[in-house]
């Protein structure tokens, strides 16, 4: 088995949703990227979405949603008997309308606002298109600009373990056709 290294600003494991929005604002702010992901395609289950979750976007106050940040919060936290990590929670509740807001000046485009829970607040935020298609056009917009910033995308490249070092993460060991990667 060989093994090469590289170096790189930033590494991500995973070219989901979450996984390629990291690596394009960490690509737009002038960072060096390497992306890995174990399979052959982009995505993750990211492609199949129909939308996502978001309190107080442009979208809502366009339509005069009234439900707040802290509704959501407590929703949640109600809903999980006060067992789902309160920070955690407040943290995505409180940057999930900046993230659809950054969505669409990525040019990803939504639909509609509806629920997914009868009588509920409208916070579901529809992508548009086709029905089948909307997640895969949201993640080829996402790959597409990622790209264009030049991060180094690596499929079918399954990241195996993390590097430590003093209690940090320095980097991570890859796997591609047999050849192992080092990444610092």
């Amino acid at each position: 088995m060989t093994e090469s290294a590289i170096h790189t600003d930033f590494a991500v494991i995973g070219s989901g949703a979450t996984g390629m929005a990291a690596a394009l604002t960490a690509a737009e702010a002038g960072a060096e990227v390497t992306l890995f992901e174990k399979m052959r395609n982009l995505g993750g289950v990211s492609n199949f979405a129909e939308g996502m979750f978001a309190v107080e976007s442009n979208m809502q106050r366009q339509q005069y949603v009234s439900y707040t940040r802290d509704d959501a919060f407590k929703t949640i936290m109600e809903y999980s008997h006060w067992r789902a990590n309160p920070r955690l929670v407040r943290a995505f509740v409180n940057e999930s309308g900046a993230t659809v807001e950054w969505l669409i000046e990525q040019g990803v485009e939504f639909d509609e606002l509806t629920t997914n829970v009868p009588g509920g607040p409208l916070v579901w935020h529809v992508l548009k298109g086709p029905h089948r298609e909307r997640a895969s056009m949201m993640m080829k917009m996402l790959t597409d600009r990622t790209k264009q910033k030049g991060a180094d995308i690596r499929l079918a490249t399954p990241v195996k373990r993390l590097m430590k070092k003093g209690g940090k993460i320095t980097g991570a060991v890859a796997e591609k056709d047999g050849e192992m990667v080092q990444v610092h």
